[in-house]
C-alpha cells in the first residue's frame, strides 16, 4: 500500500494525499480531507506515524504476548485473531519462554505501533502510553490486582471439578496424574478430596516433568494403590495413561474410570470417548478482545475482573465403581456354548418323541454364564475360552462383552464353529442338556499360558468342566502358584483326579454329581466328608429349591432355598457360582455369600434361558435385609 493507492481508493489525485498528510491542505474541502483520513485509517497505512499520533490515528493491530509453555497457548491465538479478525483488526504474536521475557516483547511491540497488548502474566508490566490499553490473562486467580484488567481461568478449579466429578459417581480412591508444568490441578484435586473428608493419599498423586516419567513411574505408582479412578492433568497426560492401561490389558471405564483435565478432538478418538474438563478459551478470547477494542477505540482506562468457569464434556469414560474394585478380580476358564432350548411337557425317555411348546435362542455355556452371571453383579471378570468365526461365536463374543466381562483371554478359532448345548426344559422346570462342544475343546494350555498375566492379578478362579482334562489341571495348578483361590463346578463328568481336589478351595455339586463322582453307600454328608479328606476346603452341595449344604472346617450347615417358584432351572447353579464369586471378591463373609447367592440362583430361575435371566446386582440387593435375617443363625455360630 503507498500514497497512489490511497490517492485511487479515495478518488483524488496523490498529491492532494500528501497535502491532507503533511497539514498542507487549507485549500482542501473538509469532506475530501475526512474521506481521505478515513481511507488512511482503513488501509493501515502507517509510513507517517508523527502524522497519525498527531491526528489520533491508530493502527488496527494489536499485540498478543504468550508463554510458550501455555497449556493453551493454540487455542488462545487461534481464539484471538478470530476474534479481532471479526472487529478489523490484526494480531501480532510475541512467545516468551519466562515472565522475565515479557517487558522486552512489550518494549517491542510498542515500537512497532500496535493499538493495544494482551498479555499472559501474573505480574503487571510496564506499557507505557499503552498502559490504558492493556488486557492481562492467566491460568491462576493469583495475580497483582493492579494490572487493570485482568482474564482467567482457573487450573485449580478444573482439577477440583473433575474430582467432584468422580466422587460424585460414587468413587472414593482416585489417582490424579499431572505434569509438573500443570501442579495446580492436584491442589484442585486434593481440596475436592478434603471437602468431602476423603483421606489425601500422597501416592495417588504424581507430577512428572515429563511424559516419559509418567509413563515409567507414575502410573505404575497410583494403580498400586488399588484406584478406580484417574484424573489427568492434560489431554496429552490422557493420551499417555491410555496407551499404558491397553498395554496392560486394562479397560476404560471397566477397571479405570479417567477424566482429563483439558480437552480437545483427541479425547473423541481414544476408547469410546474420554470424558475431559473443558476450559472457556474460546470465551474468555472473544470478551478479551471486544474490551480491549473499546479500551482502545475510547481512549480510556478500565478496571475490570472476570474469570471464566471451566466445564465438563461428558464422554464414555466414566462410570460407577464396581463394588469388587474395593476387593479382587476373578477369572472364569470354561465353555461358551449358543443355548437352544426347547420347553416340553416332560422331559422324554428313551425312544419317545415330544412336541415342542416353544423354542428359545440364548448364548450360554457353563463359563460363558457364570462370566456374564459375575459381570452383572458387579464383578471384574475376565474370561478365557474358545470361540469359532461364525455367527454363534460373533454373537457369544458381544453377549459377554456387553454384560462387562473383559475378553482379553477368548480366541477365535477358525477350525471349528462354536459350541453348541441342546436343552429340553418341562413343565416343573426340570431340564436335560446335550453339549457339543465345538471350539471349546480346542481350548489348550498355550492359552493358559498367553493369559498368565491374568493370573498373576485375580484371587478367585472359576472352571467348568466343559473343556479339555489337561487344561483343567493345568489351569488348578497355575490357580495354586498363583495363590488363586479356585472354585470348581464339577458337570459332566464322573470322575476328577484325587491329587487336583486339594488344589480346589470351593467345590460345587449337585445331588446328582455328587452321586457320580461319591458312587459309595452312605449319606449325603459322608460324601462330602469323602470328599473333605481328599483335599476339598469347602464343599457346597446344591439341592435346587431346597438350598444347600456347606461343610469346611468351621461348620457343617444346611441353608433353606430362597422359595421363589422356578420355571427354567437351567442357569440356577450359574448363577450360584457366579454370585458366590462376586461376594467372596467383595470380602464378605462365606456364610452371607451363600446366602446371597441362593437368592440370585432363586431369581434367575424364575426366568426362561441363562444369561437373559441372570440377575443385575440390583435386583439381588433387595433382598439385602431378608438374607440376614434368613440366615443370622449361622452368621452368629460362625
Amino acid at each position: 500500500m503507498n500514497i497512489n493507492d490511497i490517492a485511487r481508493l479515495a478518488g483524488v489525485s496523490a498529491s492532494t494525499v500528501s497535502k491532507v498528510m503533511n497539514g498542507k491542505d487549507n485549500d482542501i474541502s473538509e469532506a475530501t480531507r475526512t474521506k481521505v483520513l478515513k481511507i488512511i485509517e482503513e488501509e493501515q497505512y502507517v509510513p507517517y506515524f508523527k502524522y497519525m499520533d498527531k491526528e489520533g490515528l491508530r493502527p488496527h493491530v494489536i499485540g498478543l504476548i504468550i508463554r510458550k509453555n501455555h497449556r493453551e497457548r493454540e487455542n488462545i491465538v487461534l481464539h484471538v485473531e478470530q476474534a479481532a479478525r471479526a472487529r478489523g483488526y490484526g494480531v501480532l504474536v510475541s512467545y516468551v519462554d519466562d515472565i522475565d521475557d515479557i517487558q522486552t516483547c512489550v518494549n517491542e511491540l510498542i515500537k512497532k505501533r500496535v493499538s493495544g497488548l494482551m498479555i499472559d502474566s501474573v505480574q503487571k508490566i510496564h506499557c507505557g502510553k499503552l498502559d490504558k490499553a492493556a488486557v492481562y490473562f492467566t491460568q491462576t486467580k493469583k495475580f497483582e490486582t493492579n494490572q487493570g484488567c485482568t482474564f482467567y481461568y482457573s487450573l485449580t478449579e478444573a482439577g477440583r471439578l473433575a474430582a467432584d466429578r468422580l466422587i460424585e459417581e460414587g468413587h472414593k480412591k482416585i489417582a490424579c496424574i499431572t505434569k509438573t508444568a500443570d501442579e495446580a490441578v492436584i491442589e484442585g484435586y486434593k481440596q475436592a478430596l478434603q471437602n468431602q473428608n476423603i483421606r489425601v493419599q500422597p501416592l495417588c498423586m504424581y507430577s512428572g516433568e515429563t511424559l516419559e516419567d509418567i509413563e515409567k513411574y507414575g502410573l505404575n505408582q497410583c494403580i498400586s494403590q488399588n484406584v478406580t479412578a484417574i484424573i489427568c492433568g492434560s489431554p496429552e497426560v490422557t493420551c499417555c495413561v491410555w496407551k499404558m492401561l491397553e498395554r496392560m490389558k486394562m479397560v476404560i471405564p471397566d477397571e479405570f474410570s479417567v477424566i482429563s483435565v483439558g480437552d480437545g478432538e483427541l479425547l473423541n478418538i481414544l476408547g469410546d470417548g474420554i470424558t475431559g474438563v473443558e476450559f472457556p478459551v474460546k470465551d474468555m478470547s472473544s470478551r478479551m478482545v471486544k474490551l480491549l477494542c473499546r479500551m482502545i477505540d475510547q481512549d480510556e482506562k478500565m478496571r475490570v475482573t472476570e474469570k471464566f468457569p471451566p466445564r465438563t464434556i461428558e464422554r464414555n469414560s466414566i462410570v460407577s465403581p464396581a463394588r469388587e474394585k474395593q476387593g479382587d478380580m476373578i477369572i472364569v476358564v470354561g465353555s461358551m456354548n449358543m443355548d437352544i432350548t426347547t420347553e416340553v411337557t416332560r422331559l422324554p425317555i428313551g425312544g419317545e418323541t415330544q412336541i415342542a411348546e416353544r423354542l428359545f435362542v440364548f448364548p450360554g455355556g457353563k463359563g460363558g454364564n457364570q462370566a456374564v452371571g459375575a459381570g452383572k453383579l458387579g464383578g471384574q471378570v475376565h474370561m478365557i475360552g474358545c470361540l469359532g468365526q461364525d455367527m454363534d461365536g460373533k454373537q457369544l463374543y458381544t453377549s459377554l462383552f456387553e454384560n462387562h466381562v473383559h475378553m482379553d483371554g477368548v480366541l477365535f478359532d477358525k477350525t471349528s464353529v462354536s459350541g453348541k448345548a441342546y436343552i429340553n426344559v418341562d413343565e416343573a422346570g426340570e431340564s436335560t442338556i446335550v453339549v457339543y462342544q465345538g471350539a471349546n475343546k480346542n481350548l489348550n494350555i498355550e492359552q493358559i499360558k498367553r493369559c498368565r498375566y491374568l493370573f498373576q492379578k485375580a484371587k478367585y478362579c472359576l472352571i467348568s468342566l466343559e473343556i479339555p482334562e489337561e487344561v483343567v489341571e493345568y489351569t488348578i495348578k497355575t490357580c495354586e502358584r498363583n495363590q488363586v483361590q479356585v472354585i470348581l463346578k464339577p458337570s459332566g463328568v464322573k470322575k476328577i483326579k484325587k491329587e487336583l481336589l486339594s488344589g480346589i478351595t470351593y467345590f460345587v455339586p449337585n445331588e446328582k454329581e455328587l452321586g457320580l463322582l461319591v458312587p459309595e453307600e452312605g449319606t449325603m454328608e459322608e460324601k462330602v466328608k469323602r470328599l473333605r479328606n481328599s483335599g476339598v476346603k469347602n464343599v457346597i452341595v446344591t439341592m435346587g429349591e431346597r438350598g444347600c449344604y456347606l461343610e469346611n472346617d468351621e461348620m457343617s450347615r444346611y441353608f433353606s432355598g430362597s422359595g421363589f417358584e422356578a420355571i427354567d432351572t437351567t442357569g440356577g447353579a450359574d448363577s450360584f457360582i457366579s454370585a458366590l464369586a462376586v461376594l467372596l471378591s467383595e470380602g464378605k463373609s462365606l456364610v452371607y455369600a451363600i446366602g446371597f447367592a441362593i437368592y440370585a440362583s432363586g431369581i434367575t430361575v424364575t426366568r426362561y434361558g441363562v444369561q437373559p435371566a441372570l440377575p443385575e446386582r440390583k435386583s439381588v440387593d433387595i433382598f439385602e435385609d431378608e438374607i440376614i435375617e434368613k440366615y443370622k443363625l449361622v452368621e452368629e455360630e460362625k
